[in-house]
């Protein structure tokens, strides 16, 4: 018998298995026929900016409103309440748990503009579930270095200097749409990079906290 015939390895790429452990979520939703609710929200957001001072968090220049923009009301507001909550039910249920817990979630959310400049630190969330972002205009289609890229952070910050090193990505990038909807865990690092078009880039952000129903 041949020494390949009785090699053990033979078989190894077929059979070797790989787990990813603890991968990380981000969620994405593409709104379709969005036009009508955006332009209300735009409406709304804008003339709130001009009524009401900068809070200051991660915003590094531009303006962002109080925790408060689901109780501002108003048709647009409602819907769009109902799609975060929609979004963040569904994604929950495609998460792989161990068992499943009946749950609600209470969310609150913050307007954001951002024009020529401006940017985000790099931050997380605490004391939340998840995180998400709505693009109700994302402003100017110019080129990607510039178009203020949404930045997410690897938390498993060991692997930098440790497992393969300058050759597994730190960061991944995502580029803001208008409609579209991102959802993450609240403790992913993120930040948003300086942005350069002349439009004002308008969103809005939610964090959704999990409480587990009682009977």
């Amino acid at each position: 018998m041949s020494e390949s015939k009785n090699n053990p390895l033979d078989s190894l790429d077929k059979e070797l298995k790989i787990d990813n452990l603890f991968s990380i979520p981000f969620v994405q939703y593409q709104l379709k026929d969005f036009e009508s609710m955006n332009k209300d929200l735009k409406e709304i957001i804008l003339k709130k900016e001009k009524e009401s001072p900068t809070t200051l968090k991660s915003n590094q220049g531009g303006w962002q409103s109080e925790g408060d923009f689901f109780r501002w009301g108003g048709e647009s507001i409602e819907k769009l309440n109902s799609i975060f909550m929609k979004v963040i039910q569904t994604a929950t249920t495609k998460l792989d748990f161990i068992q499943t817990l009946p749950m609600d979630f209470h969310i609150y959310g913050w307007a954001n503009v951002n024009r020529k400049g401006h940017s985000n630190i790099a931050h997380i969330h605490p004391m939340s579930t998840w995180s998400g972002t709505y693009y109700v205009d994302a402003g100017d289609e110019i080129e990607m270095d510039k178009c203020g890229l949404f930045e997410a952070f690897n938390p498993n910050t060991s692997h930098l200097m440790s497992f393969f090193p300058g050759l597994i990505a730190g960061e991944r990038l995502y580029q803001p749409k208008t409609g579209m909807l991102n959802l993450f865990p609240s403790y992913l690092r993120h930040g948003v990079r300086t942005y350069y078009g002349n439009t004002p880039r308008i969103c809005v952000a939610i964090n959704a906290n999990m409480k587990i129903k009682t009977a």
